[in-house]
Protein backbone atom coordinates (compact mmCIF):
# COMPACT_ATOMS: atom_id res chain seq x y z
CA UNK A 1 0.00 0.00 0.00
CA UNK A 2 1.47 3.36 -0.94
CA UNK A 3 2.41 5.64 1.85
CA UNK A 4 0.61 8.92 1.71
CA UNK A 5 1.63 11.86 3.70
CA UNK A 6 -1.05 13.87 5.20
CA UNK A 7 -0.36 17.31 6.43
CA UNK A 8 -2.04 17.85 9.69
CA UNK A 9 -2.71 21.23 11.17
CA UNK A 10 -0.38 21.96 14.04
CA UNK A 11 -1.55 20.57 17.29
CA UNK A 12 -2.74 23.02 19.93
CA UNK A 13 0.37 22.25 21.97
CA UNK A 14 2.55 23.52 19.10
CA UNK A 15 0.50 26.71 18.72
CA UNK A 16 0.80 27.58 22.40
CA UNK A 17 4.45 28.75 22.37
CA UNK A 18 3.76 31.10 19.48
CA UNK A 19 0.72 32.56 21.20
CA UNK A 20 2.56 32.65 24.49
CA UNK A 21 5.43 34.57 22.92
CA UNK A 22 3.03 37.05 21.35
CA UNK A 23 1.20 37.40 24.64
CA UNK A 24 4.47 38.04 26.48
CA UNK A 25 5.53 40.59 23.89
CA UNK A 26 2.20 42.44 24.12
CA UNK A 27 2.28 42.30 27.90
CA UNK A 28 5.83 43.67 27.91
CA UNK A 29 4.82 46.42 25.50
CA UNK A 30 1.82 47.38 27.62
CA UNK A 31 3.94 47.35 30.77
CA UNK A 32 6.56 49.54 29.10
CA UNK A 33 3.90 52.01 27.96
CA UNK A 34 2.40 52.05 31.46
CA UNK A 35 5.84 52.65 32.93
CA UNK A 36 6.43 55.61 30.63
CA UNK A 37 3.09 57.14 31.63
CA UNK A 38 3.76 56.50 35.32
CA UNK A 39 7.24 58.02 35.14
CA UNK A 40 5.90 61.08 33.38
CA UNK A 41 3.29 61.52 36.10
CA UNK A 42 5.91 61.01 38.81
CA UNK A 43 8.18 63.49 37.10
CA UNK A 44 5.54 66.21 37.41
CA UNK A 45 4.92 65.29 41.04
CA UNK A 46 8.65 65.22 41.74
CA UNK A 47 8.93 68.71 40.28
CA UNK A 48 6.17 69.89 42.59
CA UNK A 49 7.86 68.18 45.54
CA UNK A 50 11.19 69.76 44.59
CA UNK A 51 9.54 73.17 44.30
CA UNK A 52 7.91 72.68 47.70
CA UNK A 53 11.25 71.71 49.21
CA UNK A 54 12.88 74.72 47.56
CA UNK A 55 10.16 76.99 48.93
CA UNK A 56 10.73 75.59 52.42
CA UNK A 57 14.50 76.06 52.31
CA UNK A 58 14.77 78.97 49.87
CA UNK A 59 13.77 80.39 46.54
CA UNK A 60 15.62 80.86 43.27
CA UNK A 61 15.48 84.03 41.16
CA UNK A 62 17.04 83.75 37.71
CA UNK A 63 18.88 86.62 36.05
CA UNK A 64 18.07 85.73 32.48
CA UNK A 65 17.53 87.73 29.30
CA UNK A 66 18.58 90.89 31.15
CA UNK A 67 15.67 90.48 33.58
CA UNK A 68 14.97 89.13 37.04
CA UNK A 69 12.68 86.11 36.77
CA UNK A 70 10.26 86.42 38.48
CA UNK A 71 9.91 90.21 38.70
CA UNK A 72 7.87 89.96 41.89
CA UNK A 73 8.35 87.52 44.74
CA UNK A 74 6.71 86.99 48.13
CA UNK A 75 8.58 85.01 50.80
CA UNK A 76 8.46 84.42 54.54
CA UNK A 77 10.86 86.02 57.01
CA UNK A 78 14.04 83.92 57.14
CA UNK A 79 13.82 82.72 53.53
CA UNK A 80 17.08 82.42 51.63
CA UNK A 81 16.78 83.71 48.07
CA UNK A 82 19.37 82.54 45.54
CA UNK A 83 19.98 84.83 42.58
CA UNK A 84 21.38 82.75 39.67
CA UNK A 85 22.98 84.55 36.72
CA UNK A 86 22.02 82.63 33.57
CA UNK A 87 23.16 85.38 31.19
CA UNK A 88 26.57 85.51 29.51
CA UNK A 89 27.39 88.84 31.15
CA UNK A 90 27.83 90.08 34.71
CA UNK A 91 25.00 91.62 36.71
CA UNK A 92 24.63 93.06 40.18
CA UNK A 93 22.01 92.13 42.73
CA UNK A 94 21.53 95.41 44.54
CA UNK A 95 18.97 96.59 47.05
CA UNK A 96 17.67 99.61 45.11
CA UNK A 97 15.75 100.69 42.03
CA UNK A 98 16.53 101.63 38.42
CA UNK A 99 20.24 100.91 38.83
CA UNK A 100 20.65 103.05 41.95
CA UNK A 101 21.26 101.45 45.35
CA UNK A 102 19.13 102.46 48.33
CA UNK A 103 20.85 104.79 50.83
CA UNK A 104 21.36 101.92 53.30
CA UNK A 105 21.39 99.03 50.81
CA UNK A 106 21.20 95.66 52.53
CA UNK A 107 22.98 93.93 49.65
CA UNK A 108 25.01 94.90 46.61
CA UNK A 109 26.75 91.95 45.00
CA UNK A 110 28.26 91.45 41.54
CA UNK A 111 27.14 88.09 40.15
CA UNK A 112 29.34 86.79 37.36
CA UNK A 113 27.93 84.75 34.47
CA UNK A 114 27.12 81.23 35.67
CA UNK A 115 27.44 82.22 39.34
CA UNK A 116 24.93 82.85 42.09
CA UNK A 117 24.43 85.01 45.18
CA UNK A 118 22.40 84.06 48.27
CA UNK A 119 20.64 86.50 50.55
CA UNK A 120 18.46 85.66 53.56
CA UNK A 121 15.65 88.12 54.22
CA UNK A 122 15.42 88.44 58.02
CA UNK A 123 12.91 91.31 58.35
CA UNK A 124 9.42 91.81 56.98
CA UNK A 125 9.03 94.50 54.36
CA UNK A 126 9.16 95.27 50.65
CA UNK A 127 12.60 95.27 49.04
CA UNK A 128 13.44 96.65 45.62
CA UNK A 129 16.16 94.79 43.74
CA UNK A 130 18.04 96.21 40.76
CA UNK A 131 21.11 95.69 38.60
CA UNK A 132 23.51 98.65 38.71
CA UNK A 133 24.97 97.62 35.33
CA UNK A 134 21.65 97.22 33.51
CA UNK A 135 19.30 99.82 35.03
CA UNK A 136 16.16 98.37 33.44
CA UNK A 137 16.54 95.18 35.49
CA UNK A 138 14.26 95.55 38.53
CA UNK A 139 12.22 93.32 40.81
CA UNK A 140 10.41 93.46 44.15
CA UNK A 141 10.71 91.02 47.05
CA UNK A 142 7.94 91.16 49.63
CA UNK A 143 8.86 89.55 52.96
CA UNK A 144 5.97 88.61 55.28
Amino acid sequence: MPVTHRIHPPSPSLQTPSRAIRRVRWTALLLAASLVVALAACSNNAGTASQSAAAASGTVVKLSGFAFVPTSLTVSVGTKVTFENMDSTDHTVTNGKDGTPDANALFNQTVHSGSSFDFTFTKAGTYNVTCMIHHSMNMTVTVQ
